[in-house]
């Protein structure tokens, strides 16, 4: 498979943090609300090997899991250089994908109007073509070419009824800690520390806190001001 340039990706958690501060601030993506969401896209992207630009459009966070697009699933398909699809028929009431290894077929993914009803899929008298080809798109990534991405990944659609059968085993999230005001100056104050190990509390605090839209923002400012020495330490 055709391997994806590692430049584009941030390398570090201070990386992504200050990646995501800047590209929030320059006001072009205008559906991302914060930095701290932009950081969080931009994670979940890379887990899956897409780059930061393409994870702030395409990648969004439903129950917990990262889902992108049904034509940014397609695009990465048709570039990894290894695997292809064509689409075989598609109307109002169903989608069939060939996939391809090569020049070899190695599956076919198809989706009904019947299939969508039994699963519960939205909007299907606004864009049925559209929800089909994500479907069946999804479901053929998932069965024939997993490896195009580093990940499991589903798309907006699949998560309009979670069905058993699509999902990977559920994981039980440790419960984060809330954070008060005072224990927020103290993180703040651990960062400002000379010699502080910035990627490390960095992930302690994306593992095990549960800040607020507001802390988020004051965290994620910080290790931005203090990666460009903006900060006195």
């Amino acid at each position: 498979m055709k391997e994806v340039s590692r430049t584009a990706f941030p390398v570090s958690l201070t990386e992504t943090i200050h990646m995501g501060k800047v590209l929030f601030e320059s006001g072009l993506f205008t559906d991302i609300k914060s930095a701290s969401q932009a950081v969080v896209k931009i994670q979940a992207g890379a887990e899956l090997g897409i780059p930061p630009l393409a994870s702030l459009t395409g990648v969004h966070i439903i129950q917990g899991k990262p889902t992108i697009g049904a034509g940014l699933m397609a695009s990465t398909v048709k570039a990894s250089g290894k695997y292809n699809y064509k689409v075989v028929k598609q109307d109002e009431k169903i989608c069939s994908i060939d996939f391809y290894e090569g020049k070899d077929v190695i599956g076919n993914s198809t989706f009904t109007i019947e299939d969508a009803k039994k699963a519960g899929t939205k909007n299907l008298d606004k864009f049925p073509k559209n929800m089909l080809f994500a479907r069946a798109m999804s479901n053929g990534v998932k069965w024939f070419c997993p490896d195009v991405f580093a990940g499991p990944v589903y798309t907006p659609e699949d998560f309009d009824k979670v069905e058993t059968v699509d999902t990977v085993a559920e994981v039980v999230a440790p419960v984060k800690k809330k954070v008060s005001d005072k224990g927020m100056e103290a993180l703040i104050n651990r960062l400002k520390v000379e010699g502080a190990d910035i990627d490390k509390i960095v992930k302690d605090t994306m593992d095990n806190l549960d800040l607020t839209d507001a802390q988020a923002e004051l965290f994620t400012s910080t290790v931005s001001a203090l990666q460009d020495g903006g900060l006195p330490v």
